[in-house]
């Protein structure tokens, strides 16, 4: 699914509230023949940035993990406001989906 701005930021505080995660944002321009990538997020590629979330998943649990995480995605969409033109994209993760994905990564 994608967003326009500034609902997108509405979408990342309802992901919080149900303890999903945003994982990246990506924003694109709309055109007549498709979709130009104008935006990649690269908050969490960081390996501080990384590190601090892995921290928070270890110390503190999902929910503070999603809260850092999504805090990331919504300042990230801040710094790159769009008008109607551009929609984001957002990468998310339930809980579930993400121990299945760190299982797929152990194998």
């Amino acid at each position: 699914m994608n967003f326009t701005f500034p609902e997108v930021l509405d979408v990342i505080r309802m992901c919080t509230g149900n303890d999903i995660a945003v994982l990246g944002v990506d924003v694109f321009e709309v055109r007549a023949d498709g979709y130009l990538t104008k935006q990649l997020s690269a908050y969490s590629y960081g390996q501080k940035a990384q590190q601090e979330l892995d921290d928070k998943l270890r110390d503190q649990g999902w929910s503070s993990y999603v809260g850092a995480s999504n805090e990331l995605a919504g300042r990230f969409v801040r710094e790159h406001p769009t008008g109607d033109d551009h929609v984001y994209v957002l990468t998310t993760s339930s809980w579930r989906e993400f121990c299945v994905i760190q299982e797929m990564k152990r194998r």
